[in-house]
C-alpha cells in the first residue's frame, strides 16, 4: 500500500512503484490518498480530483488499485487505522507500507508508529536526502540493507529503495502551475488537461 496526498499525482508515483515491484515481490500495490490530515494539511486539489487523477494513472495496470478508504472516511486519516483496515481485507498477506521520503522523514512523530512496524515492512522512496533520516535512533534496529531479509519478514523491517530515484515531487508541479510553467513532463496526458480544464492548483 503506496500512502500519500497525491497532490497531484505525478509520473514518479507510478514509475517508481513500477520499477521496484518485482523487486520486493509485491502482488498488488494500493494507492492511498490521505482524507482529513491529522495535521491540518490543506490540499490544492479536492478529494474527488485526486481519486480521479490517481485512477487515470493507475488504470491499464491491473495489479494498481487506488482505495478511498481515508477519502470516504469523516474521520482524521491515521495511518494505523488504514493499515488495520487493509490487514484486515488481506489477512493472510505480508502488507508492504510505501512512503515517500518526504513523508517518513516525520515517522517517529506518527500515532502508534511502533504498532504499524509491528504488523507491516516499509519501503522507503529514497530520493537524495538520506542522511535527514537514515540515523533516527528510534528505527535504527528496524533498517535492514539486505532485500532479502527485507523480504522474508512479515513485519518490522525498514528498507531504503535507492535503485531508481526521482526529483519531480508534487510541489513541483504545483509551484509550476503557479508560475505559468509547463508540467507535461511530469503528469500523464490525461491528468495535465484534467488539471488545465478544471483550473487545478492556480492558487497558493
Amino acid at each position: 500500500m503506496y500512502l500519500g496526498s497525491f497532490d497531484p499525482v505525478h509520473k514518479a508515483h507510478i514509475d517508481i512503484p513500477l520499477k521496484i515491484k518485482d523487486d520486493y515481490k509485491l502482488d498488488q500495490i494500493i494507492y492511498v490518498p490521505t482524507g482529513k490530515s491529522p495535521i491540518g494539511r490543506r490540499y490544492g486539489a479536492s478529494s474527488a480530483d485526486r481519486v480521479v487523477m490517481l485512477k487515470n494513472a493507475t488504470k491499464g495496470y491491473d495489479f494498481l488499485s487506488v482505495s478511498e478508504f481515508e477519502i470516504c472516511s469523516e474521520n482524521i486519516s491515521f495511518s494505523i487505522d488504514t493499515i488495520k483496515f487493509i490487514k484486515r481485507k488481506y489477512d493472510n498477506s505480508y502488507v508492504r507500507l510505501i512512503l515517500g521520503e518526504d513523508n517518513f522523514v516525520d515517522f517517529t512523530s506518527w500515532r502508534e508508529y511502533k504498532s504499524i512496524l509491528s504488523v507491516v515492512n516499509i519501503i522507503v522512496l529514497s530520493r537524495d536526502n538520506i542522511d535527514s533520516y537514515g540515523k533516527i535512533k528510534e528505527l535504527d534496529n528496524y533498517v535492514v540493507e539486505d532485500i532479502n531479509l527485507f523480504n522474508e519478514a512479515r513485519s518490522e523491517k525498514i528498507h531504503y529503495s535507492l535503485k531508481y530515484k526521482s526529483n519531480v515531487s508534487a510541489t513541483l508541479v504545483r509551484e509550476s502551475i503557479l508560475h505559468n510553467k509547463s508540467i507535461e513532463d511530469y503528469v500523464i496526458k490525461e491528468n495535465y488537461e484534467y488539471i488545465q480544464k478544471n483550473g487545478l492548483y492556480k492558487r497558493c
